[in-house]
C-alpha cells in the first residue's frame, strides 16, 4: 500500500484514504494512544477537501479505531484486550 492517491483509478478518494490510514493503524506505524495528523494536516497532506477528510476519520471511529477528543485531537485507539468467555 502506498501513500499516494491515485487520482485517476476508479477507487474512491475517501476509499484510497481510508485504507492508508487503515494500513497505518493496523501495521504499528500509528500506535495505540497516538495524536494523528488533524484534519487540516491530512488535508495538506493528500490534498482532499476537509469534508473528504473528516468522513474518513468519521467512519474510523465509528468503527472503534480512533477516538476523537474535542480540542485535543484524534488519537489511535487503545488495542482491545480480547476476553475469551470460560464455557461453563
Amino acid at each position: 500500500m502506498t501513500d499516494v492517491l491515485e487520482r485517476d483509478s476508479s477507487v474512491p478518494l475517501y476509499l484510497q484514504l481510508e485504507e492508508i490510514l487503515l494500513a497505518k493503524i493496523t501495521s504499528g506505524e500509528w500506535a495505540p494512544d497516538q495524536r494523528i495528523p488533524s484534519e487540516n494536516e491530512l488535508n495538506r497532506i493528500y490534498g482532499l477537501s476537509r469534508m473528504t477528510v473528516r468522513g474518513v476519520l468519521n467512519k474510523l471511529t465509528a468503527d472503534g479505531l480512533l477516538i476523537r477528543v474535542a480540542g485535543k485531537g484524534t488519537y489511535v485507539a487503545p488495542r482491545k484486550i480480547s476476553a475469551v468467555s470460560p464455557a461453563y
